[in-house]
């Protein structure tokens, strides 16, 4: 979707809310989504600011964004959140899911930083306090073998994820409590010091929960809000939900999620045989929450990487009895109907050369259950080359991941 339509299209939305006069709406949505915060603060946390927005929703368009943005995922992070920051809004998206925003303090700017535009906020990842070590003596001593012999001279801020590739072994017979402070943690002076800090009782290490990377920004109220864990072997997996109240399509349920890859350098450990078997189960837990929560007389959106696709003109399969398994609950994919290309492709600069073919595997999707409202519009987005400067002009991607935008409205209104 060009960028200068969608720019109008929040300037004729801005006008409209300036010409509202609907006060007694404005208050009742206003106390819903603050009762509806007040009873998920124990688990979540949810953003909003003194502006309402109280004209009906007659259009929805959505994003869903994997930004690779943790330690060691991929480079140039700092100058790649930057773009990020300056960029999103251009998009003109209502809803955003984003993935692997894994720093909690990342997540923060970004919802501060955009709060004006998307003044709705929600994310599953919370301080567990500083009461206690993460890992146990034996934990750190499990790792730290490992770390002095594969991972002694890597960078600090590159040990997290040495640690997870290097020492998968290691890393994954330890406690999740264990897992995720090795995973967070940037503050590891060297290797001898990453084991120790998580296994210190002085609270010396960062502890979170739920640290699934996943966030929802929203231009409108965010209702009904929630978060599933799933069952993972490595690191915190899980469904980001809330609910929207639209005057096209009913209430819909918004689920935001990323599902378990196929990581060949890791053996896999887990109950399920498989990384497979395992995103196999994580779609199943997935579409029995989005059943139990759809609204009666609503729909349901899914968005996230989700690790699997289909083979199309444009992209090639990925784990595609995985993605069956969402078509066959009876979701529809506007954008490989529309669009088709890959998204994570050859052609990022974070993948290969941007000389490479426009090839790889779709994995990123916006998967709405309402398949009587018609996309208007689905493209990938994200997917240019941008200049950074890194001690000097780098050409890179916002990702390694391109994004999915799907613009869902209809001609005629049903009650919501």
């Amino acid at each position: 979707m060009p960028l200068a339509p969608a720019r109008e299209r929040l300037v004729r939305k801005a006008a409209d809310l300036t010409r509202s006069s609907r006060l007694g709406e404005t208050w009742v949505m206003r106390l819903r989504q603050l009762v509806g915060c007040m009873f998920a603060v124990s688990m979540l946390h949810c953003g909003e600011d003194a502006t309402d927005v109280t004209e009906p929703i007659r259009e929805l368009t959505l994003v869903t964004f994997n930004a690779a943005l943790g330690v060691g995922l991929a480079p140039y992070a700092e100058q790649r959140l930057d773009a990020i920051e300056r960029d999103l809004p251009l998009l003109g998206a209502d809803v955003v899911c984003l993935q692997e925003v894994w720093l909690p303090e990342n997540i923060e700017r970004l919802t501060a930083s955009l709060a004006s535009l998307y003044p709705f906020s929600l994310r599953s990842v919370r301080a567990a306090g500083a009461a206690g070590a993460s890992c146990t003596d034996a934990e750190a001593a499990l790792l730290s073998s490992c770390l002095s012999e594969n991972c002694a001279s890597v960078a600090p801020d590159g040990l997290p994820l040495c640690a997870i590739s290097s020492c998968a072994g290691q890393f994954t017979q330890v406690s999740m409590s264990c897992q995720q402070c090795i995973a967070a943690n940037q503050s590891a002076m060297d290797v001898e010091n990453l084991a120790s800090l998580c296994a210190a009782d002085d609270g010396e290490a960062s502890s979170y929960q739920d640290q699934s990377g996943l966030a929802i920004l929203s231009r409108h109220p965010l209702e009904d809000i929630g978060y599933q864990p799933f069952e993972s072997s490595l690191g915190d997996r899980g469904l980001l939900s809330a609910r929207l109240r639209t005057a096209f399509m009913g209430d819909v349920a918004i689920h935001c999620t990323h599902l378990a890859a196929t990581l060949s350098e890791i053996p896999y450990t887990g109950a399920y045989g498989s990384w497979q078997g395992e995103r196999l189960r994580q779609i199943e837990q997935m579409l029995a929450r989005v059943a139990a929560t759809r609204p009666a007389a609503g729909s349901a959106i899914m968005l996230g990487d989700m690790n699997c696709g289909p083979s199309t003109a444009l992209a090639e399969a990925a784990s595609p009895d995985a993605y069956a398994q969402l078509v066959e609950a009876g979701f529809d994919d506007p954008y490989v109907d529309l669009d088709g290309r890959c998204t994570f492709c050859d052609n990022n600069p974070l993948n290969g050369l941007v000389s490479d073919p426009d090839e790889g595997a779709l994995i990123d999707h916006v998967l709405v259950s309402a398949t009587e409202i018609p996309a208007s519009a689905a493209t990938r987005v994200f997917d240019e080359v941008i200049s950074i400067d890194a001690g000097g002009p780098v050409d890179t991607a916002r990702s390694d991941h391109y994004g999915v935008l799907v613009q869902l409205s209809a001609t005629e209104t049903v009650s919501p």
